[in-house]
């Protein structure tokens, strides 16, 4: 490899890590869409994650803060994290560290979308419990949300 696509790379490299924390494969996937080869993008990737310029830690970390503050739950985290081929023990060490209450983070998305009164309808319920599953919610969250409201 010259030492011209080198530069290249690591400008493109060090310009998307000043933006935001990106993934391992998503770094990987930006520069092979920009027409760099896999070959010579693969060991410059590598020296930035030894060097701890990049971190599928902290991307796993900034995708569950983010996950939380547009009110998603764990399910949704995860599955978007699974896009980017995070490890599931840097996602699982993600979302211990943060200390997230799920239940109530279900709760006060429940209430925020729906208002503070419980559903009239069972057509309502059921309606509030399929926005609460498509937004990542397991079904005791979800339960506890309409319990919580309840009282």
């Amino acid at each position: 490899m010259t030492d011209n696509p080198r530069k290249i790379i690591i400008e493109s490299i060090t310009r998307m890590l000043s933006r935001r924390e990106h993934a391992y494969h998503e770094l990987l996937r930006k520069l092979s869409q920009k027409g760099f080869a896999m070959d010579d993008c693969v060991p410059v990737v590598a020296e930035f994650q030894q060097a701890g310029i990049q971190s599928d830690a902290r991307f796993a970390e900034m995708k569950v803060r983010s996950g939380i503050a547009k009110g998603q739950g764990p399910a949704r985290i995860k599955a978007e994290c699974q896009q980017f081929s995070i490890e599931e023990s840097l996602l699982e060490q993600a979302m211990v560290e943060n200390e997230t209450d799920w239940y109530a983070l279900a709760g006060q998305v429940r209430r925020k979308r729906f208002g503070l009164k419980p559903p009239a309808s069972d057509k309502e319920k059921f309606k509030q419990i399929r926005f609460l599953q498509y937004r990542g919610f397991y079904s005791d969250h979800i339960q506890y949300a309409f319990d919580d409201g309840d009282e």
